[in-house]
């Protein structure tokens, strides 16, 4: 099957401990990419950096807005003095109206913060969530453009060296692609709510990334 992804960057999973009071969303150590493609519906996957394009280990079905993609109340360019951070990392959330299901992410990128503060999100880091959450309201981004007007990235020389095409953001491989219609990193303790999945059935496709 091919794959030509809308958008892709560094992201890790996370999974809730719920041995402790409150639960804590622990950032999974596998380097990974998080991803947007598109056949007849939106997909957004996660894999390891290690795994094929095309053998996501994460593959959601997106309805057009269905699903949220939002920062966990951060500390932030755009909220600089958030009294209670919950997290020592930048998760996102992924919510859905739905269901009750919830899928945290913790960025891989280096933080941007003056001081190396793992869990503030920069203007670059807000963006980016922000187009994502867009995509799956299921309006036309024109992505390229998007990617092109953020701010560099700031990662410092010794930061990894360069990825794989697949890990350009903004890269769509397919000229014909239709525009969208209607129809960096977390320290080991981050901590968060309790974001356990109740009730619904997964959204997950099916083992070859296609559609469940």
């Amino acid at each position: 099957m091919s794959i030509s992804p809308i958008l892709t960057f560094k992201a890790g999973l996370c999974e809730l401990d719920t041995s402790t009071s409150p639960p804590r969303a622990k950032p999974l150590p596998t380097p990974g990419y998080l991803y947007l493609y598109e056949d007849e519906l939106l997909h957004l996957c996660w894999r390891p950096r290690s795994a094929p394009l095309d053998q996501p280990q994460l593959d959601l079905l997106m309805v057009p807005m269905d699903g949220s993609f939002t920062p966990y109340q951060p500390t932030s360019a755009e909220n600089p003095s958030n009294p209670k951070t919950p997290t020592n990392g930048r998760i996102y959330v992924l919510k859905f109206t739905s269901s009750s299901q919830r899928y945290l992410f913790w960025l891989q990128s280096r933080s941007q913060h003056p001081q190396g503060d793992p869990s503030w999100f920069s203007a670059r880091d807000l963006k980016l969530g922000q187009i994502v959450n867009n995509l799956l309201q299921g309006e036309e981004v024109d992505v390229q453009e998007q990617m092109a007007s953020l701010p560099p990235d700031g990662n410092s020389p010794d930061d990894e060296g360069p990825e794989p095409m697949e890990d350009v953001e903004g890269t769509d491989h397919n000229p014909n692609r239709r525009p969208s219609q209607g129809g960096p990193g977390a320290g080991p303790d981050a901590t968060g709510g309790d974001f356990r999945e109740e009730g619904e059935e997964s959204r997950e496709g099916g083992a070859d990334g296609g559609r469940a």
